[in-house]
């Protein structure tokens, strides 16, 4: 509960933060084109309310698209508009033509929709104004530049701690997935509690996909960011962790099959139980420990020197053993099982 409070305020002050810098550069924006001679000074905080977005990456991409789509699209027109009548059959002309190159060029979508928005009004407007042009070009390279700078230097995004808070929400579900899966098997694998434990492996793989998304959106969120230096080598730590969470998630959705199929044999026995159910819980604790580290460092403001112990496994043993005869074979079972579990669907699906 804490949790989503905490996130909900942290959504809130981004918010906020977000519409001050675009009032901010939009008010600047204007007054600096007025400054210049504008007769259109709105197309400059038009320019930035359309280039501000959650990174700084994201903005400057779209201020450059912004730029060259405007540019090509007084190109393209401002040759033949005085030879051309404003009706809908003549600017439908322009738009295809116009952005019919783009399209060949396979140039990104957003200089396509800027070609087009400024055919449109260039053809409009110069019709009943000389300065348009000129006024559409500078306002709009004003209007990206402010964007940047504000978007910048005034608290850049930073996404690294979402990234980390959904990674914790992820191991620790995992951790108690692995701590229930243990006392499933000890439990001679029930029909009943094997699909339940199913679907809690399909809805932490949403989890786990929302983990990766938000690690994607914290490492655009460092790019161009000048206060980043420390934050990009905490992202990579935490990223380290992050694949080895995702193997031991593949590794627990796969062994739950397997589990609930040797139980229908009716061969796995109780000592076979017992130590699967140590394993099991021994690889759990280890990842908790791992986690709990890492919200501890957090806490402690320890942050720059944060190092998850990713390689010392030393405290993990293998439970379990098979006789010396097997150990030669053990590839090969393991890839004829896999094989003949896949084998297994493909049959189940061609019965549909």
């Amino acid at each position: 509960m804490k949790k989503n409070i905490g996130k909900k305020k942290t959504g809130l002050l981004k918010g906020v933060m977000l519409i001050t810098k675009i009032a901010l550069a939009s008010g600047l924006s204007w007054e600096l084109a007025k400054m210049l001679g504008s007769k259109h000074p709105y197309l400059a905080p038009l320019t930035v309310i359309l280039s501000i977005q959650e990174t700084v990456q994201h903005s400057a991409m779209y201020a450059f698209y912004r730029i060259i789509g405007t540019i090509f699209g007084i190109s393209v027109t401002v040759f033949i508009i005085n030879h051309l009548e404003v009706n809908g059959w003549t600017i439908g002309l322009l738009l295809f033509g116009g952005m019919l190159l783009p399209v060949i060029l396979r140039v990104h979508k957003t200089i396509i929709h800027q070609v087009a928005l400024t055919i449109l009004l260039v053809f409009v407007f110069v019709h009943k104004t000389n300065y348009y042009v000129i006024d559409r070009i500078r306002d709009t390279i004003i209007g990206a530049l402010i964007a940047i700078i504000i978007h910048v230097i005034i608290f850049p995004p930073n996404y690294v701690k979402e990234a980390r808070q959904t990674l914790s929400q992820f191991g620790f579900h995992l951790v108690q997935l692995f701590e229930r899966t243990a006392n499933w098997v000890n439990t001679n694998c029930g029909s009943v509690n094997g699909q339940q434990l199913r679907k809690d492996v399909t809805n932490l793989l949403q989890e786990l996909h929302q983990a990766q998304k938000d690690f994607k959106l914290a490492e655009k969120s460092l790019k161009l960011n000048p206060f980043a230096k420390n934050k990009k080598q905490i992202l990579k730590q935490n990223e380290q962790f992050l694949v080895q969470l995702k193997v031991g998630y593949i590794y627990l959705s796969n062994i739950i099959n397997t589990f609930s199929d040797w139980s229908n044999t009716d061969c796995i026995s109780k000592t076979d139980q017992q130590q699967w159910t140590i394993q099991l819980q021994m690889l759990g604790r280890y990842i908790e420990n791992q986690l709990n580290k890492s919200s501890e460092d957090r806490q402690n403001s320890r942050v720059s020197k944060f190092h998850l112990d990713l390689l010392d496994l030393s405290s993990i043993s293998v439970q379990i053993n098979i006789s010396p005869e097997l150990e030669h074979y053990r590839y090969q079972l393991g890839l004829y099982n896999e094989t003949l579990k896949f084998i297994q669907e493909l049959r189940k699906d061609n019965y549909y």
